[in-house]
């Protein structure tokens, strides 16, 4: 049975037998008891306590703060040649006395199992400040410095981040699945968070409520794809976005129904294949940045108009792609330029293998037919063609 304690008059408690003073020879890591008649021990917990630790990166646990009163107090005096750490019950550093420091440390709240504590460093040859006291969210006390930390957290289900997961790994191993966020006023400016998929299906960045990720309501990550994502308090963005390569290449529709220009927002960029569908009230360009990139296009839009693909500064329509046909462009920098032979201008020219003109009568004349010749080529009868060589269709054209 577990017995709390409450000092109605304050101070702190009388144990059966106080110990004054303990040498810790810490081979391994340790968990201190307080000196009660129910819980007997070696390792209790003393007043003083000189500690030498043999190895690095060793540890004393303190007991069950509720177990003890405010104002307990104990003094670690680190007599050996490597830096060892006290926790609270519950993991959390109370100090990390270097070799030849000492620190006193005294309970303020035994509410708790973990408690809280204070910790202060007496005078040495040379002072340092306590690095463990100072760690918070994306910092780790090594000895008596301050350095970067990033905690993996493996996740499955659905999750939402909140301020504790500052500077953390998020790593989905799920199928397709949710990160959610907390609201980035509640946040705060500076927060930010590492993400990864790790799973077998796409993971959707979900910020809250009418707040946007890159422009976006939603950001998907495909397996393989990773990306810090920070907030300044108001919306989110990604910074460093990885994606995978056998998940490059991406398709985007866009409702483009209207005439004049239809300039492509921020969420709707660096896609690969894009789709245009709606009704063409009138021609209609879409306008690209002046950035290298390729445009996969299909024109899927109703109405007898011309759909172009062009930069802001090029002249209009750029490149225009006809309805219901597809067309593979990209942007040089300046201009939007077909990169195939799929968008070729119309009428194709007869030094290309074509005609020069948009009616068979043009053709024909382009590919140098005559008067006689065209009459013949449209006769629609023998007789027609005779009397179009200037011949009597009675006579047979026999001679």
């Amino acid at each position: 049975m577990t017995t709390t304690y409450t000092n109605t008059f304050g101070g702190t408690n009388i144990y059966p037998s106080d110990v004054s003073y303990r040498y810790v020879s810490l081979t391994i890591d340790q968990v201190l008891d307080w000196p009660l008649e129910a819980a007997p021990s070696t390792d209790v917990v003393a007043k003083i306590m000189d500690v030498n630790a043999t190895t690095t990166s060793l540890v004393i646990t303190m007991p069950d703060a509720t177990e003890a009163g405010t104002g307990e107090t104990v003094l670690f005096n680190n007599v050996g040649a490597n830096t060892f750490t006290v926790k609270t019950s519950t993991g959390v550093v109370i100090c990390a006395p270097q070799s030849g420091t000492t620190f006193q440390i005294y309970l303020t709240d035994n509410s708790t199992a973990s408690g809280t504590w204070r910790s202060f460093q007496y005078g040495a040859s040379a002072s340092s400040t306590n690095a463990a006291a100072l760690a918070g969210l994306g910092i780790k006390a090594i000895a008596t410095t301050l350095n970067q930390s990033m905690p993996v957290t493996s996740f499955s289900t659905n999750y939402t981040t909140g301020t504790s997961d500052r500077a953390k790994v998020l790593v989905w191993t799920g199928g397709a699945g949710t990160l959610s966020f907390d609201g980035a006023p509640t946040l705060g400016s500076d927060w930010f968070v590492n993400v990864r998929n790790s799973g077998t299906g796409d993971l959707t960045l979900d910020p809250s409520s009418s707040e946007l990720i890159n422009g976006a309501s939603t950001l998907v990550l495909s397996p393989g794809d990773s990306a810090i994502v920070v907030t300044n308090g108001v919306q989110f963005w990604t910074i460093g976005f990885g994606q995978s390569a056998v998940y490059a290449f991406s398709l985007l529709q866009i409702d483009v129904s209207g005439s004049g220009n239809y300039t492509l927002s921020v969420s709707e960029l660096n896609k690969t294949a894009y789709v245009f569908t709606g009704t063409l009230t009138g021609n209609r360009d879409v306008i690209v940045p002046t950035t290298v990139q390729q445009y996969w296009v299909s024109n899927q839009t109703s109405g007898s108009y011309t759909l172009g693909i062009r930069t802001a500064g090029q002249a209009s329509p750029g490149v225009t792609v006809s309805s219901a046909a597809r067309a593979i462009l990209y942007c040089d920098g300046t201009d939007v330029v077909d990169a195939d032979t799929a968008t070729i201008g119309i009428p194709v020219a007869v030094s290309q293998g074509g005609t020069g003109a948009t009616t068979a009568s043009g053709a024909r004349t382009n590919l140098g037919a005559t008067t006689v010749g065209n009459a013949v080529f449209t006769a629609v009868s023998q007789s027609a063609a005779q009397i179009a060589l200037g011949l009597d269709p009675i006579e047979g054209g026999t001679y």
